[in-house]
């Protein structure tokens, strides 16, 4: 008998784990040390294969059944004790056609069958093994069932019958080639579910980050959303606020200058108790318009065009002027960069920074340990320009770092800080097409970044626009004025401001309209937020009573951020003077103004 068959007659099990096909061999071992037992199993299992019935083999391939001949035939080798054994079987499975059925003699000199069975089972975890034995001896029962692999060993009597051993031959190989299909496609199965959880990891890892994307974007969104309704309101309160807040500021003004004119006539103590009140009087309406006008910058878009700017430059113009004024045990350093220039407003940029750097200092004030540090870098990252503001500092209270760009919210006391500053700031980068975020640093510390658009190469610097001309001394002459507003204290406190002009007042803009036909002015103040017939209406109206009359208006608002208001100042040449103003600011003006007008006056 040839102990060696070729591979390609049996299933080559290392060519897939997916695919199993039946072999067409079963390979068989038959371990006894008596030749008479070997050759007797040769006689069972003879080299010839039946090949059965042609005409049924046809049959079965036109009906698509399995042909008898199709079933697997026994291939044969033999070995004389259990070391051969265990060496034939180790080389059967090197080769790639392991053997699937062991007939082994219990009784052998050296290994006997069970201790050679348990050595096979263990190198080879698919074979089955059938332990032939002639005798009932005393515990041998106890220690087949001791077998790790005692589920893939079987008993059988000696002498046993061919048909028998050929039955069992057969069942056994058929459990053996099903086990080692059903663990190739688990195999596969398995590697199947690890590509799937692979690719179930990537699609997880997208989602949520497309979820934390979403997230922020709504996060925004809901920013966006209530800044833009306080926008529509603070446009409203502030021309409500502008009105008094400007005959307030002219007032005090005024009152300044009559008690110049008035102390010799009253003691040096009632001088300065007067002087102090207006000095009161004077700080809190500055501190009311410093609010009005960040609530203004909060709800109005700019409308100045981006353009290229250097953040760097920026950032070293924003330190050296507020250098001197952050305390000395403060650090501020600026970091090297080496970042492209970015798309942006600089004077809006500008404030952002100032305002990041005055928050750090807050943060930091009284601090020693660890030393205080604010960094501002400009970093290149992912197509956007981020300059990036950060501290030592205590960091961000988690509870509240999600609310600190909505308006008016600040933790800081009542005449430290009014809420607006970061709300400002977020409205300004996010109509430059920019954004900005905060977050805390470990091990400790607070960090904004603003990212901006990197420029396009075809980017151009804007010019630098020309120096202005030093101010005119404001100084009465001659021209006549008309001032058209519906606030009586706004009439009354421009005609102090005005005093020496000729001046014509009314409140009512069709009265207004009706002077202009019948008369000549070199200049109309003209109120934009006015019942009835607002600034708008007049302009156009007095261009139809008295064509180019219109053109000598001034407007006169505090509701500039309203859309409608803006939309028209934005189509018209007019000049238009924001309140609250000053009597200087109105003064300089008018004299600017009549000599435009009248150049030889």
């Amino acid at each position: 008998m040839n102990a060696q068959v070729a591979s390609d007659d049996f299933l080559c099990f290392e060519r897939t784990e997916a695919v199993v096909e039946r072999p067409r061999d079963y390979r068989i071992l038959v371990v006894d040390d008596d030749e008479a037992i070997r050759v007797g199993f040769q006689r069972i299992f003879p080299e010839h294969r039946d090949e059965g019935d042609v005409l049924g083999d046809l049959e079965a391939s036109i009906f698509d059944a399995e042909p008898q001949s199709g079933r697997p035939g026994f291939v044969l080798d033999c070995a004389a004790e259990g070391r051969q054994a265990l060496d034939m079987v180790e080389e059967a499975r090197a080769s790639g056609a392991p053997y699937a059925l062991v007939f082994m003699d219990f009784r052998m000199p050296g290994w006997d069958g069970v201790e050679t069975t348990a050595r096979v089972t263990a190198i080879d975890p698919d074979v089955h093994v059938v332990l032939c034995t002639a005798q009932s001896e005393i515990g041998w029962q106890r220690r087949v069932e001791a077998l790790p692999a005692h589920g893939r060993v079987l008993i059988l009597k000696k002498p046993f019958d061919t048909v028998e051993v050929r039955q069992l031959a057969n069942t056994l190989g058929e459990k053996w080639f099903l086990a080692r299909r059903d663990r190739a496609r688990m195999r596969a199965l398995e590697r199947s579910v690890k590509e799937q959880q692979g690719e179930l990891a990537v699609a997880a890892a997208h989602l949520r980050n497309e979820i934390e994307g979403r997230s922020l974007a709504e996060g925004r969104l809901r920013i966006a959303q209530r800044l833009e309704g306080l926008g529509r309101l603070a446009g409203g309160i502030c021309h409500e606020i502008n009105n008094p807040l400007c005959f307030i500021v002219s007032s005090v003004e005024l009152m300044t200058e009559g008690l110049e004119d008035v102390s010799t006539s009253i003691s040096t103590d009632q001088f300065d108790e007067l002087s102090e009140l207006a000095r009161s009087i004077s700080t809190g309406a500055d501190r009311i318009a410093r609010i009005v006008h960040s609530v203004k910058l909060f709800a109005r878009q700019s409308d100045a065009p981006v353009e290229l700017v250097d953040l760097g430059s920026i950032a070293h113009a924003v330190v050296a002027r507020m250098r001197r004024g952050i305390p000395a045990e403060i650090e501020l350093v600026v970091e090297p960069s080496e970042a492209r220039a970015a798309m942006g407003r600089p004077h809006e940029l500008e404030q952002v920074l100032v305002n990041l750097v005055e928050n750090a200092t807050h943060a930091l004030a009284g601090q020693q340990s660890p030393a205080p540090r604010i960094t501002i870098a400009v970093r290149e990252e992912q197509g956007s320009v981020r300059l990036v503001v950060s501290d030592t500092g205590p960091g961000i209270d988690e509870a509240v770092i999600d609310k600190i760009f909505d308006p008016f919210f600040t933790t800081k006391p009542v005449d430290k800080g009014t809420g607006l500053g970061l709300s400002i700031c977020y409205s300004l980068i996010q109509s430059a097409g920019g954004t900005i975020d905060a977050r805390n640093e470990s091990p400790r510390g607070a960090s904004f970044t603003v990212s901006l658009p990197v420029a396009p190469a075809e980017a151009r610097p804007r010019p630098a626009p020309p120096r202005p001309a030093a101010a005119l001394r404001p100084r009465p002459g001659p021209g006549r004025i008309l001032v058209v507003d519906d606030e009586p204290f706004m009439l009354d406190v421009i005609s102090r401001v005005l005093a020496g002009y000729e001046l014509t007042t009314t409140s009512d803009p069709r009265r207004g309209l009706e002077l202009c036909t019948t008369e000549s002015f070199e200049l109309i103040l003209c109120d934009m937020m006015m019942p009835i017939i607002d600034g708008s209406d007049f302009h156009r109206m007095l261009a139809r009573l008295a064509p180019g009359a219109e053109e000598r208006i001034v407007f006169i608002t505090g509701g500039s951020v309203i859309e409608r208001v803006r939309e028209f100042l934005e189509h018209v040449p007019n000049m238009c003077l924001e309140k609250p103003f000053d009597a200087r600011t109105l003064r300089t003006l008018v004299a600017e103004r009549l000599r435009a007008v009248s150049p030889g006056a």
